[in-house]
Order: structure tokens, then C-alpha cells, then sequence
């Protein structure tokens, strides 16, 4: 895994204000007292246990106690008080009626809590691990995790598949040796990212973020095409067309008359000339036909393609300089391919902006990260992305200030997801 790439994914995660780093690890008071009620919690668990109170289920123990602050610690470890539940038909987890259990179970935890070097923790929770107590897996790392956050990582579906995904690796639950590995490998990670703490919960909640798909990278965004994709059908069923539709073109309508006013000639997609926002013909606003540098291709095929376009840029010479797919709930991979076509015309000089609501955002970084963009170089960096917000809220600014394309700089975005500024 390389340190830069590492840094640079571990850097643009740590800003979305969203997502767990800053909803958690920065910005959660929560989080912070939930340290010392779970290690006082952790000192009654040993207690009961070694005074022979402890119950015969987890409902009223200090176990339950312990694990419901854990389990309110934000999504990251929403199920973590399941693993514990006492499940009588299994018999499991095996700590509730079989005493040596019971007291092995302490004599970890009570390790853990009072000695100070880290040898000695992982000697006691391998200890642990080795006397193979049915149904009690490494979910205790979730425990561990908050008695020692430096040398214990938590341990959950959604972090293993991150770790999976970004490293290529087959970390499995319910394994203690496939969690030491994990364990092993996500403080490797922390180290060559070189961002985050000590703390291993923010690298941990990176993880999860990767695996629940929250945040799209490389090793990810196949999955989360196929996952938006269903989401997607599911979402146009019932979305309002006449809206829909509404909204795509006030976005071209605004965008040739920014290029009008900077010093272009803007052409809108010949099938929307006739279509209307706020009572304008949208082919009022573009030249009638295109320039002949485009009527004169030889390839049918690319010339229906490129005046199809929602709106393109020519320069007073009649060369294409910038171009815009609006895809306000169409499908962005339809849109990138005829940027795609359209880039065969003038490889040098013409930027490819995609256009799309802000809620959209991760579906454009997925497509961006497709093998055919990310080892197009040339492609790759041609292409750019624009937010509806973004536009709309600067659209008079843009009119009044700009003299070319360089303009949407500070409101576009790189194919990583940075702002071009």
C-alpha cells in the first residue's frame, strides 16, 4: 500500500463533515465519557464475577451496562450489544452458566484494566482467544477497544469489509486470529497514512466508512455502483419526472447563458431546443446549429452523439472548449461516455464537466474511479464535476465576473473529489 495514496484518501476523508471522523472522533462529547463509563463498567463486570454475583443472562448485568453505552456510540457500533445477548437455545455466549468461563472472561478484562504494557494486554486477550469459549468471539475487542484505544481496534462487519476492500485481504469475523491480523495490519495502515491519532477509532472509523460505502474510493467503487444502481431504480420509480426534468433544464439554461455572457458561443442538445424554464425557449439561448468543425466529422455516429450533448462551449473559432452532462436522476455513465466521444475531437484544449445534484456527489467519484477514467490519464484529467448547489448559487457571479472557462474553477471539482480553486 503506498504512503501517499494512503495520506491523500486518509486527508479528503478526515474533511467530510458527514461522515464519522468528524461526527464521532472530532466533534462528539458522547464518545469521550463513554471511555470512563466503560472501564468503570469493565471493573463491575470483573467484580461480579470474581464475587459470584454476576447473572445467568446479560439483561441487569454490568456487562448489559457496558454494552448499551458502547452500542449508543453513533452507527459504528450499533450492534455491538447482540453479540453478547445470551441466545439459550445456543447456549452461547458460554459466560453465563459455566463458571471457569465466567472467570477467564474477567481475568482478560481485569488485565487489560490494570496492567500497563501492551505485551501483557495482548498475552491476556490471547489467552482469551485460546480457551475457544463458545460464542465468545472478538466482539470483546469492542470492550477492549475502549479500555485501551491505542491497542485495541473495534471489531464489526462494516470495518472488516473496509479492511477487505482496501488492502485486498479475507479478514473474517468471528476469527481472534483473523482479528490480530486486522488488528496488525489497521495500526500499519494509521502509520503509513500518517493523519490520524494513536487513537486506533479513527482509522477504524475510516474503515467502516469505506465498508458501509459512506465514502467512495478506488477498492470501492465498483460496489457502490451496483448498490446506488438499485437504489437509483428504486428512487426514479417514484420520483416526480415533470420536476425532474424542470430542474435539468433551468441547469442548461444557466449554464449557456454563462458561456453566452463570458465570451462563448453555447450550444444546447438539439432535442432540447423547443423545451422551456421559466416560460424561455431554451434554443433562444444556443446557436442554431453547430459549428462546422463538428458538421463536417466524418463519423455519423459521433456527430449525433456530440448534438446531444446538453450544452457545449465553442470558442469564436468554433472549437468546443468546455462541455456539460447534466444528470439530474439519468444515468452519469451514459453522460461520461459521450464526453468520452466528444474528447476525441479536441484532445488538448477541452474540459468535460459532469453536473449533478450534490446528493449525487459519491456516484460521480464511483464512475470517476472506473478503470477506463482512472487509467486514461490524458481522459482523466480533462474531466471535471459541478454541484447543482454549487451553480446555482453563484450562477450571477459567474455571468459578471468570468472571461473564459477558468472561471468554474473554485466551484469545480477534480475526479478525486478536490476543488479545483
Amino acid at each position: 500500500m503506498d504512503s501517499t495514496y494512503l495520506n491523500d484518501i486518509f486527508s479528503q476523508y478526515m474533511q467530510k463533515d458527514e461522515l464519522l471522523y468528524q461526527t464521532w472522533i472530532i466533534h462528539s462529547e458522547e464518545r469521550l465519557k463513554a471511555f470512563n463509563g466503560v472501564r468503570k463498567g469493565t471493573q463491575k463486570i470483573v467484580s461480579t464475577i470474581q464475587n459470584g454475583t454476576f447473572p445467568r443472562d446479560l439483561h441487569g448485568s454490568a456487562l448489559e451496562v457496558v454494552m448499551d453505552v458502547i452500542a449508543s456510540q453513533h452507527e459504528i457500533f450499533k450492534g455491538a450489544k447482540h453479540a453478547f445477548m445470551w441466545k439459550p437455545k445456543l447456549r452461547i455466549p458460554d459466560i453465563y452458566e459455566n463458571r471457569e468461563n465466567q472467570l477467564l472472561f474477567a481475568e482478560c478484562l481485569n488485565s487489560v484494566l490494570n496492567t500497563k504494557t501492551e505485551l501483557k494486554m495482548l498475552l491476556a486477550v490471547n489467552k482469551l482467544a485460546t480457551a475457544k469459549i463458545k460464542g465468545l468471539g472478538p466482539a470483546v475487542a469492542n470492550i477492549l477497544y475502549f479500555l485501551e484505544p491505542t491497542i485495541f481496534c473495534p471489531f464489526n462487519t462494516k470495518i472488516v469489509e473496509g479492511y477487505n476492500m482496501l488492502t485486498n485481504s479475507n479478514i473474517r469475523l468471528g476469527r481472534w486470529d483473523h482479528y490480530f491480523k486486522l488488528r496488525d495490519g489497521i495500526i500499519e495502515l494509521n502509520q503509513m497514512g500518517g493523519l490520524f491519532s494513536k487513537d486506533l477509532g479513527a482509522v477504524s472509523a475510516f474503515l467502516f466508512d469505506v465498508g458501509k460505502l459512506n465514502y467512495v474510493i478506488p477498492e470501492n467503487a465498483e460496489k457502490y455502483q451496483v448498490s446506488t444502481s438499485k437504489t437509483q431504480n428504486k428512487l426514479r420509480s417514484v420520483e416526480n419526472n415533470n420536476l425532474a426534468k424542470n430542474i435539468h433544464y433551468q441547469i442548461q439554461y444557466m449554464l449557456a447563458d454563462i458561456g453566452n455572457h463570458i465570451g462563448y458561443k453555447a450550444w444546447i442538445a438539439s432535442n432540447d431546443h423547443n423545451r422551456r424554464f421559466d416560460g424561455k425557449r431554451l434554443g433562444d439561448y444556443s446557436i442554431p446549429a453547430l459549428p462546422q468543425s463538428i458538421q463536417q466529422l466524418s463519423d455519423h455516429h459521433l456527430k449525433e452523439t456530440v448534438s446531444l450533448i446538453d450544452v457545449i462551449w465553442f470558442s469564436k473559432s468554433e472549437e468546443p472548449v468546455a462541455a456539460f452532462e447534466v444528470e439530474k436522476s439519468t444515468s452519469i455513465m451514459s453522460g461520461m461516455n459521450r464526453m468520452d466521444d466528444l474528447y476525441q475531437i479536441n484532445k488538448r484544449n477541452i474540459m468535460l464537466y459532469i453536473v449533478s445534484p450534490d446528493t449525487r456527489e459519491k456516484e460521480i467519484l464511483a464512475q470517476f474511479n472506473r478503470p477506463h477514467y482512472m487509467h486514461n490519464h490524458d481522459l482523466h484529467d480533462h474531466m471535471r464535476y459541478l454541484l447543482f448547489n454549487d451553480l446555482t448559487t453563484n450562477y450571477i457571479s459567474l455571468k459578471r465576473f468570468g472571461t473564459d472557462f477558468s472561471i468554474l474553477a473554485p466551484i469545480s471539482h477534480f475526479p478525486n473529489g478536490k476543488l479545483v480553486r
